[in-house]
């Protein structure tokens, strides 16, 4: 179970404490399904941001302000700046960037401007403290285990889609059968290499990845530039994985070209040091799509947080949820026309 939301005054509260400084004014600000975020009015200086992270179980709290700890501290400018954290209280002070939310008004340079964060941030993989960072949230290393991923979330779903035909209808007449197409290409592909499907990846083919990373959690600056926020799932994960995740990000949807684009300059990056990469990309692609065609879905789960969200907006339910239902639909078929034979016959 997650803490309440704290209020204003909490906020001014905390936020006085923990920077040593009178809050004038605390303005609840970027508030989301994970976190709730207030600006911070100062009496002297900038504004500051105080993060609330829920109580979930899962130190989110930690592991974005070691994130961004390390970040500054090997001079990345472009996340915020951690200030100072109170973890019974669930709260953190970071650095405030003014901007606007990206994903409103994209750019056809976006897509350049996740790669080269991305990028720059693989030259940190050796830096002090790296080894210390935790591996991300629902971080894979190994084939196998992403299909565990996948099979995992399709159990779940498939007892929802039981009460839903058209849920039942997309998932075992076109996720499913493709799926189990990919999957099938991908251990007779290892197998045909002498590849173990079941092996980890090794630490030093390993990337360090924001895991939830897009146009969602970016800011436009006057100027054009993208800061990025949200580090609470910050970790080393396999390299194809944060190539598909951040290609597949419903959050971004990044039109096909752009898409492309991003994948094209990660790869020649990743590839530079990895021979293996371009056979992974290749057919651990669809199984990552499969499983953010998954999460999509999370909503027709009666106790996920997307469907809690989804209800809070007001709004027939139902419709909400076919509007989940088709989105995950178009994400499905945007990951089969990379690959012609996944497409249901």
């Amino acid at each position: 179970m997650s803490e309440p939301d704290i209020g204003v005054q909490d906020a001014i509260s905390i936020g006085s404490r923990l920077s040593g400084a009178p809050v004038v004014a605390a303005q609840p600000a970027r508030s989301g399904g994970n976190n709730r975020v207030f600006r911070l009015e100062m009496t002297e200086g900038p504004p500051l941001a105080l993060k609330h992270y829920p109580s979930d179980g899962r130190d989110r709290l930690g592991q974005e302000y070691d994130a961004l700890t390390f970040l500054s501290r090997h001079g990345i400018t472009s996340t915020p700046g951690p200030i100072a954290k109170d973890p019974a209280a669930f709260c953190a002070l970071y650095q405030w960037f003014d901007g606007d939310a990206a994903v409103l008004h994209p750019r056809h340079d976006d897509a350049d401007q996740l790669a080269d964060f991305l990028i720059g941030l693989q030259k940190l993989r050796n830096a002090e403290g790296a080894q210390n960072l935790r591996n991300a949230s629902a971080s894979i290393f190994s084939p196998e285990e992403a299909i565990a991923q996948y099979e995992q979330r399709l159990d779940g779903l498939r007892r929802a889609s039981q009460d839903d035909p058209d849920l039942r209808a997309f998932m075992d007449g076109s996720l499913v059968p493709s799926t189990a197409i990919a999957i099938q290409k991908l251990r007779k592909r290892y197998a045909e290499l002498g590849l173990n499907a079941a092996a980890d990846l090794a630490p030093a083919q390993r990337a360090l990845s924001p895991s939830d990373f897009g146009l969602h959690n970016a800011l436009r600056t006057g100027d054009g530039r993208l800061r990025f926020i949200d580090f609470e799932y910050f970790g080393w994960d396999d390299p194809v994985k944060l190539v598909s995740d951040t290609a597949i990000h419903p959050g971004s949807d990044l039109p096909a070209a752009d898409a492309n684009r991003l994948i094209d300059r990660l790869s020649r990056a990743f590839m530079a040091g990895d021979d293996a990469f371009a056979i992974r990309l290749d057919v651990l692609y669809p199984v990552f799509g499969a499983i953010w065609c998954l999460i999509v879905l999370n909503a027709y789960l009666p106790e996920s947080r997307s469907r809690r969200a989804l209800a809070a907006q007001g709004a027939d339910l139902t419709v909400r949820l076919a509007g989940q239902l088709d989105k995950a639909r178009r994400l499905h078929q945007t990951i089969c026309q990379r690959d012609p034979d996944l497409a249901p016959r």
